[in-house]
């Protein structure tokens, strides 16, 4: 005759078998924890350098500038205005004198020569200049 299995028998062979497996399972859990936390070591030391990069251009574009010339500057563009494709017009000072210029895609094209600060507005400029222009 085969002795009879009671519910107190499976409830301690049961709780037998996790309490024997139960260091696996915290060591894998921990082995997690710790993978988990080096990613995000790894993450944040990558964003310090990231950072650190970014603080050096920022500085470096600063400081060293190609076109961070003497404050005597002679040529300044005061305003581009994009028409179509790769055509613009380009409003340029050069030491007090205002030129406005075509530029396209191979071409620059000087168009007017216009009075250093006037108070005449952008139309009424182009209306002088085209009068000049007709004879």
């Amino acid at each position: 005759m085969v002795p009879a299995v009671t519910n107190r028998q499976v409830f301690a062979l049961v709780c037998l078998i996790f309490l024997c497996r139960a260091p696996e399972a915290a060591h894998a859990a921990s082995s997690q924890m710790v993978e988990t936390e080096s990613y995000f070591k790894v993450i944040w030391g990558l964003l310090v350098v990231l950072g650190i990069i970014l603080a050096l251009y920022g500085l470096l574009r600063k400081r060293f500038s190609l076109l961070a010339g003497s404050p005597e500057k002679n040529i300044k563009i005061l305003e581009i205005k994009p028409l179509m494709g790769r055509k613009a017009l380009c409003l340029i000072t050069v030491k007090g004198n205002e030129y406005l210029l075509g530029i396209s895609g191979d071409r620059i094209n000087h168009l007017a020569t216009l009075p250093g600060k006037a108070d005449l507005s952008f139309a009424a400029t182009l209306q002088a200049t085209e009068a000049e222009r007709q004879p």
